[in-house]
Protein backbone atom coordinates (compact mmCIF):
# COMPACT_ATOMS: atom_id res chain seq x y z
CA UNK A 1 0.00 0.00 0.00
CA UNK A 2 1.11 3.55 -0.66
CA UNK A 3 0.71 5.87 2.29
CA UNK A 4 0.60 9.63 1.86
CA UNK A 5 0.23 12.15 4.68
CA UNK A 6 -0.60 15.82 4.52
CA UNK A 7 3.00 17.07 4.44
CA UNK A 8 4.77 18.22 1.26
CA UNK A 9 8.40 18.92 0.18
CA UNK A 10 9.69 22.27 1.48
CA UNK A 11 8.66 24.97 -0.99
CA UNK A 12 11.79 27.06 -0.57
CA UNK A 13 14.10 24.05 -0.77
CA UNK A 14 13.01 23.42 -4.38
CA UNK A 15 14.82 26.47 -5.74
CA UNK A 16 18.58 27.14 -5.78
CA UNK A 17 18.40 30.80 -6.88
CA UNK A 18 16.39 33.55 -5.23
CA UNK A 19 16.37 37.35 -5.77
CA UNK A 20 17.08 39.59 -2.79
CA UNK A 21 13.46 40.72 -2.83
CA UNK A 22 12.18 37.16 -2.76
CA UNK A 23 14.51 36.24 0.07
CA UNK A 24 13.36 39.25 2.06
CA UNK A 25 9.74 38.28 1.49
CA UNK A 26 10.53 34.73 2.58
CA UNK A 27 12.17 35.93 5.78
CA UNK A 28 9.17 38.14 6.56
CA UNK A 29 6.77 35.27 5.90
CA UNK A 30 8.74 32.95 8.16
CA UNK A 31 8.75 35.54 10.94
CA UNK A 32 5.00 36.01 10.69
CA UNK A 33 4.45 32.27 10.63
CA UNK A 34 6.64 31.84 13.71
CA UNK A 35 4.71 34.49 15.61
CA UNK A 36 1.37 32.99 14.63
CA UNK A 37 2.51 29.52 15.60
CA UNK A 38 2.92 30.63 19.22
CA UNK A 39 -0.86 31.09 19.51
CA UNK A 40 -1.92 28.25 17.16
CA UNK A 41 -3.32 24.93 18.42
CA UNK A 42 -1.02 21.89 18.23
CA UNK A 43 -0.65 20.48 14.72
CA UNK A 44 -2.79 17.41 14.12
CA UNK A 45 -1.45 14.11 12.80
CA UNK A 46 -3.29 12.96 9.71
CA UNK A 47 -2.76 10.31 7.04
CA UNK A 48 -4.27 9.37 3.70
CA UNK A 49 -3.75 5.92 2.16
CA UNK A 50 -4.38 4.94 -1.46
CA UNK A 51 -4.95 1.21 -1.93
CA UNK A 52 -6.47 -1.27 -4.32
CA UNK A 53 -6.90 -4.86 -5.43
CA UNK A 54 -7.23 -6.36 -8.92
CA UNK A 55 -8.71 -9.86 -9.28
CA UNK A 56 -9.24 -11.50 -12.69
CA UNK A 57 -10.07 -15.10 -13.55
CA UNK A 58 -10.75 -17.22 -16.64
CA UNK A 59 -13.85 -19.35 -16.10
CA UNK A 60 -15.68 -22.20 -17.77
CA UNK A 61 -19.19 -21.63 -16.45
CA UNK A 62 -22.72 -22.87 -17.02
CA UNK A 63 -25.19 -20.84 -19.04
CA UNK A 64 -28.70 -21.31 -20.47
CA UNK A 65 -27.30 -22.17 -23.91
CA UNK A 66 -24.38 -24.31 -22.73
CA UNK A 67 -21.00 -23.68 -21.14
CA UNK A 68 -19.35 -20.30 -21.59
CA UNK A 69 -15.63 -19.48 -21.36
CA UNK A 70 -15.20 -15.93 -20.07
CA UNK A 71 -12.99 -13.48 -18.20
CA UNK A 72 -14.43 -12.30 -14.86
CA UNK A 73 -13.39 -9.53 -12.49
CA UNK A 74 -13.62 -10.05 -8.74
CA UNK A 75 -13.92 -13.75 -7.94
CA UNK A 76 -11.92 -14.32 -4.75
CA UNK A 77 -12.09 -10.62 -3.85
CA UNK A 78 -13.93 -7.74 -5.46
CA UNK A 79 -11.60 -5.55 -7.54
CA UNK A 80 -11.36 -2.05 -6.07
CA UNK A 81 -9.62 1.30 -5.75
CA UNK A 82 -9.87 3.06 -2.42
CA UNK A 83 -8.86 6.05 -0.35
CA UNK A 84 -8.92 6.09 3.44
CA UNK A 85 -7.57 8.48 5.99
CA UNK A 86 -7.73 9.72 9.54
CA UNK A 87 -6.86 12.78 11.62
CA UNK A 88 -5.90 12.88 15.29
CA UNK A 89 -8.09 15.59 16.82
CA UNK A 90 -6.53 15.34 20.27
CA UNK A 91 -8.00 14.16 23.54
CA UNK A 92 -8.38 10.61 22.20
CA UNK A 93 -10.71 11.73 19.41
CA UNK A 94 -10.00 10.76 15.78
CA UNK A 95 -11.80 11.61 12.52
CA UNK A 96 -11.75 9.13 9.64
CA UNK A 97 -13.07 8.65 6.13
CA UNK A 98 -13.24 5.99 3.43
CA UNK A 99 -14.07 6.14 -0.29
CA UNK A 100 -13.91 2.76 -2.06
CA UNK A 101 -14.87 2.17 -5.68
CA UNK A 102 -15.63 -1.22 -7.19
CA UNK A 103 -13.93 -1.98 -10.52
CA UNK A 104 -14.77 -4.35 -13.36
CA UNK A 105 -11.19 -4.91 -14.48
CA UNK A 106 -12.22 -7.12 -17.41
CA UNK A 107 -13.92 -4.12 -19.08
CA UNK A 108 -12.40 -1.12 -17.29
CA UNK A 109 -15.85 -0.14 -16.01
CA UNK A 110 -17.13 0.64 -12.54
CA UNK A 111 -18.65 -1.97 -10.24
CA UNK A 112 -21.71 -1.61 -7.99
CA UNK A 113 -23.74 -0.06 -10.82
CA UNK A 114 -26.97 -1.68 -9.69
CA UNK A 115 -30.35 -0.13 -9.05
CA UNK A 116 -31.18 3.44 -9.91
CA UNK A 117 -27.71 4.36 -11.19
CA UNK A 118 -23.94 4.02 -11.10
CA UNK A 119 -22.16 4.37 -7.77
CA UNK A 120 -18.77 6.02 -8.00
CA UNK A 121 -17.84 4.69 -4.55
CA UNK A 122 -20.22 1.74 -4.45
CA UNK A 123 -18.12 -0.44 -2.14
CA UNK A 124 -18.20 2.15 0.65
CA UNK A 125 -18.28 5.87 1.38
CA UNK A 126 -18.36 7.25 4.91
CA UNK A 127 -16.97 9.77 7.40
CA UNK A 128 -16.67 8.99 11.09
CA UNK A 129 -15.45 9.81 14.58
CA UNK A 130 -13.88 7.42 17.09
CA UNK A 131 -12.74 7.66 20.68
CA UNK A 132 -13.24 6.12 24.10
CA UNK A 133 -16.96 5.91 23.32
CA UNK A 134 -16.40 3.63 20.31
CA UNK A 135 -16.86 4.65 16.66
CA UNK A 136 -19.65 6.33 14.67
CA UNK A 137 -19.82 6.32 10.84
CA UNK A 138 -22.18 8.14 8.48
CA UNK A 139 -22.66 7.17 4.81
CA UNK A 140 -22.71 4.00 2.70
CA UNK A 141 -21.50 0.99 4.66
CA UNK A 142 -18.38 -0.90 3.62
CA UNK A 143 -20.13 -4.06 4.91
CA UNK A 144 -23.45 -4.48 6.72
CA UNK A 145 -23.62 -5.99 10.20
CA UNK A 146 -25.50 -8.97 8.71
CA UNK A 147 -22.74 -9.76 6.21
CA UNK A 148 -20.00 -9.16 8.77
CA UNK A 149 -21.54 -11.72 11.15
CA UNK A 150 -21.83 -14.17 8.25
CA UNK A 151 -18.20 -13.56 7.28
CA UNK A 152 -17.06 -14.55 10.79
CA UNK A 153 -17.93 -18.16 9.92
CA UNK A 154 -17.27 -18.22 6.17
CA UNK A 155 -14.07 -20.09 5.24
CA UNK A 156 -14.02 -18.19 1.92
CA UNK A 157 -14.59 -14.74 3.45
CA UNK A 158 -17.62 -13.92 1.23
CA UNK A 159 -15.72 -14.52 -2.02
CA UNK A 160 -14.48 -17.46 -4.09
CA UNK A 161 -16.01 -20.69 -5.35
CA UNK A 162 -17.67 -21.81 -2.11
CA UNK A 163 -18.52 -18.64 -0.18
CA UNK A 164 -21.57 -18.89 2.09
CA UNK A 165 -23.17 -15.72 0.75
CA UNK A 166 -23.63 -17.37 -2.64
CA UNK A 167 -26.87 -19.04 -1.49
CA UNK A 168 -27.22 -18.01 2.19
CA UNK A 169 -29.37 -14.86 2.60
CA UNK A 170 -27.85 -11.71 4.12
CA UNK A 171 -27.96 -7.98 3.52
CA UNK A 172 -25.22 -6.30 1.50
CA UNK A 173 -24.05 -2.69 1.53
CA UNK A 174 -26.55 0.03 2.40
CA UNK A 175 -26.86 3.78 1.74
CA UNK A 176 -27.87 6.56 4.15
CA UNK A 177 -26.61 4.67 7.20
CA UNK A 178 -25.75 5.70 10.76
CA UNK A 179 -23.42 2.98 12.13
CA UNK A 180 -22.02 2.56 15.65
CA UNK A 181 -19.47 0.19 17.16
CA UNK A 182 -18.88 -0.03 20.92
CA UNK A 183 -15.44 -0.23 22.53
CA UNK A 184 -14.09 -3.78 22.90
CA UNK A 185 -14.44 -5.54 26.25
CA UNK A 186 -12.30 -8.68 26.55
CA UNK A 187 -12.52 -9.34 22.81
CA UNK A 188 -16.27 -8.59 22.59
CA UNK A 189 -17.98 -5.62 20.94
CA UNK A 190 -21.47 -4.60 19.81
CA UNK A 191 -22.55 -2.93 16.56
CA UNK A 192 -25.83 -1.26 15.59
CA UNK A 193 -26.93 0.57 12.45
CA UNK A 194 -29.96 2.37 11.05
CA UNK A 195 -30.45 3.08 7.35
CA UNK A 196 -33.00 5.60 6.07
CA UNK A 197 -35.23 4.60 3.17
CA UNK A 198 -35.86 8.33 2.64
CA UNK A 199 -39.45 7.90 1.46
CA UNK A 200 -42.03 10.62 2.27
CA UNK A 201 -44.62 9.61 4.90
CA UNK A 202 -43.41 5.99 4.71
CA UNK A 203 -41.00 3.62 6.43
CA UNK A 204 -40.45 1.65 3.20
CA UNK A 205 -36.79 0.83 2.71
CA UNK A 206 -35.77 1.68 6.29
CA UNK A 207 -33.64 -0.97 7.89
CA UNK A 208 -32.11 -1.57 11.31
CA UNK A 209 -29.43 -4.08 12.37
CA UNK A 210 -27.64 -5.09 15.56
CA UNK A 211 -24.89 -7.58 16.23
CA UNK A 212 -22.46 -8.99 18.80
CA UNK A 213 -18.89 -9.87 17.82
CA UNK A 214 -16.14 -11.76 19.64
CA UNK A 215 -12.53 -12.45 18.66
CA UNK A 216 -9.86 -13.64 21.07
CA UNK A 217 -7.13 -16.20 20.65
CA UNK A 218 -8.20 -19.04 18.33
CA UNK A 219 -11.93 -18.25 18.68
CA UNK A 220 -14.06 -15.96 16.54
CA UNK A 221 -17.86 -15.64 16.69
CA UNK A 222 -20.63 -13.23 15.72
CA UNK A 223 -24.42 -13.00 15.55
CA UNK A 224 -26.63 -10.33 13.96
CA UNK A 225 -30.33 -9.56 13.51
CA UNK A 226 -31.67 -7.33 10.72
CA UNK A 227 -35.13 -5.97 9.89
CA UNK A 228 -35.97 -4.29 6.56
CA UNK A 229 -39.27 -2.51 5.94
CA UNK A 230 -40.50 -3.99 2.65
CA UNK A 231 -40.48 -1.37 -0.15
CA UNK A 232 -43.95 -2.45 -1.33
CA UNK A 233 -46.07 -2.80 1.82
CA UNK A 234 -43.70 -1.87 4.71
CA UNK A 235 -43.93 -5.39 6.16
CA UNK A 236 -40.91 -6.59 8.15
CA UNK A 237 -38.41 -8.73 6.23
CA UNK A 238 -36.06 -10.41 8.72
CA UNK A 239 -32.56 -11.93 8.67
CA UNK A 240 -30.61 -13.69 11.41
CA UNK A 241 -26.96 -14.46 10.66
CA UNK A 242 -24.38 -16.16 12.87
CA UNK A 243 -20.84 -17.35 12.23
CA UNK A 244 -17.99 -18.89 14.20
CA UNK A 245 -14.46 -20.16 13.66
CA UNK A 246 -11.76 -21.98 15.61
CA UNK A 247 -8.09 -22.08 14.67
CA UNK A 248 -6.52 -25.46 15.49
CA UNK A 249 -3.14 -24.38 14.12
CA UNK A 250 -2.86 -27.02 11.40
CA UNK A 251 -6.27 -25.95 10.02
CA UNK A 252 -9.11 -23.54 10.79
CA UNK A 253 -12.73 -24.67 11.08
CA UNK A 254 -15.67 -22.43 10.11
CA UNK A 255 -19.48 -22.62 10.43
CA UNK A 256 -22.49 -20.38 9.79
CA UNK A 257 -26.23 -20.53 10.44
CA UNK A 258 -28.93 -18.19 9.13
CA UNK A 259 -32.66 -17.65 8.87
CA UNK A 260 -34.64 -15.48 6.47
CA UNK A 261 -38.35 -14.62 6.48
CA UNK A 262 -40.31 -12.66 3.87
CA UNK A 263 -43.84 -12.83 5.32
CA UNK A 264 -45.79 -10.63 2.92
CA UNK A 265 -45.31 -9.23 -0.59
CA UNK A 266 -42.85 -10.84 -3.01
CA UNK A 267 -39.40 -9.31 -3.47
CA UNK A 268 -39.37 -9.72 -7.25
CA UNK A 269 -36.28 -9.01 -9.38
CA UNK A 270 -37.85 -5.66 -10.38
CA UNK A 271 -38.53 -4.70 -6.75
CA UNK A 272 -35.02 -5.76 -5.80
CA UNK A 273 -33.49 -3.71 -8.62
CA UNK A 274 -35.25 -0.60 -7.33
CA UNK A 275 -34.38 -1.41 -3.71
CA UNK A 276 -30.75 -2.11 -4.67
CA UNK A 277 -30.10 1.58 -5.24
CA UNK A 278 -30.41 1.88 -1.44
CA UNK A 279 -29.57 -1.56 0.04
CA UNK A 280 -28.12 -4.69 -1.57
CA UNK A 281 -29.49 -8.14 -0.80
CA UNK A 282 -26.91 -10.92 -0.90
CA UNK A 283 -27.68 -14.54 -1.76
CA UNK A 284 -30.95 -13.59 -3.48
CA UNK A 285 -32.24 -16.01 -6.17
CA UNK A 286 -32.57 -14.90 -9.78
CA UNK A 287 -36.37 -15.22 -9.37
CA UNK A 288 -36.37 -13.13 -6.19
CA UNK A 289 -38.08 -14.04 -2.91
CA UNK A 290 -41.71 -15.12 -3.00
CA UNK A 291 -44.36 -14.08 -0.45
CA UNK A 292 -44.02 -16.47 2.50
CA UNK A 293 -40.43 -17.58 1.84
CA UNK A 294 -38.96 -18.98 5.05
CA UNK A 295 -35.33 -20.13 4.76
CA UNK A 296 -32.99 -21.97 7.12
CA UNK A 297 -29.37 -22.44 6.08
CA UNK A 298 -26.10 -23.74 7.49
CA UNK A 299 -22.53 -24.06 6.24
CA UNK A 300 -19.37 -25.81 7.37
CA UNK A 301 -15.92 -25.19 5.94
CA UNK A 302 -12.20 -25.22 6.56
CA UNK A 303 -9.00 -23.48 5.54
CA UNK A 304 -5.81 -25.54 5.46
CA UNK A 305 -2.29 -24.19 4.81
CA UNK A 306 -0.70 -26.21 2.00
CA UNK A 307 2.85 -25.23 1.06
CA UNK A 308 2.97 -21.46 0.50
CA UNK A 309 -0.74 -21.40 -0.24
CA UNK A 310 -4.14 -21.98 1.32
CA UNK A 311 -6.75 -24.65 0.54
CA UNK A 312 -10.37 -23.60 1.12
CA UNK A 313 -13.33 -26.00 1.14
CA UNK A 314 -16.94 -25.46 2.18
CA UNK A 315 -20.48 -26.78 1.83
CA UNK A 316 -23.74 -24.82 2.27
CA UNK A 317 -27.28 -26.21 2.65
CA UNK A 318 -30.42 -24.07 2.20
CA UNK A 319 -33.81 -25.39 3.40
CA UNK A 320 -36.87 -23.34 2.37
CA UNK A 321 -39.75 -24.17 4.72
CA UNK A 322 -42.20 -21.98 2.83
CA UNK A 323 -44.95 -23.30 0.53
CA UNK A 324 -42.75 -23.47 -2.60
CA UNK A 325 -39.97 -25.47 -0.89
CA UNK A 326 -37.13 -23.90 -2.93
CA UNK A 327 -34.10 -25.73 -1.51
CA UNK A 328 -30.49 -25.53 -2.66
CA UNK A 329 -27.06 -26.97 -1.86
CA UNK A 330 -23.63 -25.59 -2.71
CA UNK A 331 -20.10 -26.99 -2.60
CA UNK A 332 -16.84 -25.22 -3.44
CA UNK A 333 -13.09 -25.65 -3.25
CA UNK A 334 -10.30 -23.14 -4.02
CA UNK A 335 -6.52 -23.24 -3.75
CA UNK A 336 -4.72 -19.90 -3.44
CA UNK A 337 -0.99 -19.99 -4.20
CA UNK A 338 0.92 -16.98 -2.86
CA UNK A 339 3.64 -15.67 -5.15
CA UNK A 340 4.35 -12.85 -2.68
CA UNK A 341 2.57 -10.97 0.10
CA UNK A 342 0.57 -9.02 -2.51
CA UNK A 343 0.25 -11.36 -5.50
CA UNK A 344 -1.34 -14.80 -5.77
CA UNK A 345 -2.59 -17.32 -8.28
CA UNK A 346 -5.73 -19.35 -7.61
CA UNK A 347 -7.84 -22.13 -9.06
CA UNK A 348 -11.13 -23.63 -7.96
CA UNK A 349 -14.47 -25.25 -8.67
CA UNK A 350 -17.94 -24.63 -7.29
CA UNK A 351 -21.42 -26.01 -7.87
CA UNK A 352 -25.00 -25.13 -6.85
CA UNK A 353 -27.83 -27.69 -7.10
CA UNK A 354 -31.33 -26.18 -7.04
CA UNK A 355 -34.74 -27.74 -6.31
CA UNK A 356 -38.22 -26.56 -7.24
CA UNK A 357 -37.03 -23.55 -9.22
CA UNK A 358 -34.78 -22.01 -6.54
CA UNK A 359 -32.67 -20.39 -9.32
CA UNK A 360 -29.60 -19.66 -7.20
CA UNK A 361 -26.40 -19.13 -9.21
CA UNK A 362 -22.83 -19.89 -8.23
CA UNK A 363 -21.24 -16.56 -7.31
CA UNK A 364 -17.85 -15.28 -6.22
CA UNK A 365 -17.19 -11.89 -4.67
CA UNK A 366 -18.68 -10.21 -7.77
CA UNK A 367 -18.41 -12.99 -10.41
CA UNK A 368 -21.40 -15.14 -11.36
CA UNK A 369 -22.12 -18.30 -13.35
CA UNK A 370 -25.42 -18.82 -15.15
CA UNK A 371 -27.96 -21.62 -14.80
CA UNK A 372 -27.86 -24.66 -17.09
CA UNK A 373 -30.87 -26.39 -18.65
CA UNK A 374 -31.44 -28.37 -15.43
CA UNK A 375 -31.52 -25.21 -13.32
CA UNK A 376 -28.14 -25.84 -11.66
CA UNK A 377 -24.93 -23.77 -11.76
CA UNK A 378 -21.19 -24.52 -11.70
CA UNK A 379 -17.82 -23.11 -12.80
CA UNK A 380 -14.13 -24.00 -13.05
CA UNK A 381 -11.71 -21.10 -12.61
CA UNK A 382 -8.07 -20.07 -12.68
CA UNK A 383 -7.14 -16.53 -11.74
CA UNK A 384 -4.63 -13.90 -10.65
CA UNK A 385 -4.97 -11.45 -7.75
CA UNK A 386 -2.76 -8.46 -6.93
CA UNK A 387 -3.10 -5.97 -4.07
CA UNK A 388 -1.40 -2.58 -3.78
Amino acid sequence: MTSRDNTYPGFWGRYSRQSHGTLAFAALACACASAGAQNAPPASSSTVTVYGLLDLSVASATGPGGRVVKLDSGHVNGSRLGFRGSEDLGGGLRASFLLESGLNVDTGGMGQNQGAGAKMFGRGAYVGLSGDFGEVRLGRTLITISSEAQAAGDAFGLGGSGNAQGIQPATGRSNNTVWYQSPKFGGASAKVSYSFGEQPVSKAGNHVAAGLFYAKGPVGAAAAYTVLRHPTDESRVRWFNAGASYDFGTFKLFATAATFKNPSAALTPAVHAALDSNIQLAGIPGVGYYAGQNDRSVSIGASVPVGVGLLLVQGVKLDDRGPLDRDAAQFGVDYIYNLSKRTSLYTGYGRVNNRNGAALSLTGATSQAGLNASGDSDAYRVGLRHAF
